[in-house]
């Protein structure tokens, strides 16, 4: 397995969870801290639920500035 393939299964930081925490909440939606993942030098969210009942996957960058947010 390539070193890329085990820093997919990085287990992130309290900081990095807390810091896409921040960002989702910011959008007035909610994410479960286990469905945060690393993905491709940032983070994925998947299952976050907004105010509006509706459920989307968020992608942000190292900064965690949402990147793209796709409607499940």
């Amino acid at each position: 397995m390539s070193a890329s393939a085990y820093a997919a299964d990085e287990a992130l930081t309290e900081q990095q969870i807390e810091g896409v925490q921040e960002t989702i909440r910011g959008m007035d939606c909610t994410v479960e801290d286990t469905n945060i993942e690393m993905e491709n030098g940032g983070y994925e969210a998947d299952d976050v639920i907004c105010k509006d009942d509706k459920k989307f996957d968020v992608y942000l960058d190292k900064d965690f500035k949402v990147t793209k947010k796709v409607k499940e």
